[in-house]
């Protein structure tokens, strides 16, 4: 089976010389290697389409076949590292905690040790998307985060 470690080594060169970060990298049965790449501002298909290139010289088909796709995670995909807090500070996220409960409400901040989410309260405690609720800042570390994903909003 292919190797994730060889498979980041190859790309992240040209990665950091772009401003482009590893979401994630699979490698599942039958070798399909799955890569998913972002940065700040977004990455373009010529990037993705570079990355598979430089994925591609990099590995043997003569040694071990394999599929590759190379893309970024989407809107729909969970956040999963820290640069993915940073590009959507102000966007409306849902949070679900270790714990099990749901936190929704605005990414405003970001640092190492967790997110800042703007989360409005109805009198009763609930949280509500209408305007007329009291509003907190709640902090949230990384620990307690079981997952993360941007909420879209027509």
């Amino acid at each position: 089976m292919i190797n994730i470690k060889r498979i980041n080594s190859l790309i992240e060169p040209y990665l950091r010389e772009n401003g482009i970060f590893i979401v994630e990298t699979e490698v599942n049965k039958g070798n399909h290697i799955r890569v998913y790449i972002d940065s700040l501002d977004g990455v373009t298909i010529e990037e993705c389409a570079k990355v598979n290139r430089i994925i591609e010289s990099g590995l043997d088909r003569e040694t071990e076949d394999f599929d590759l796709e190379v893309s970024s995670p989407g809107l729909d995909a969970p956040l999963k590292i820290y640069p993915q807090y940073i590009k959507n500070v102000g966007r409306d996220v849902e949070i679900i905690r270790t714990d099990g409960i749901k936190v929704t409400g605005k990414l405003t901040g970001t640092d190492k040790q967790g997110i800042s989410v703007e989360v409005r309260y109805n009198r009763s405690g609930k949280t509500l998307k209408t305007e007329n609720n009291t509003i907190r800042n709640e902090f949230i570390s990384f620990s307690d985060i079981k997952t993360a994903r941007l909420l879209i909003n027509f």
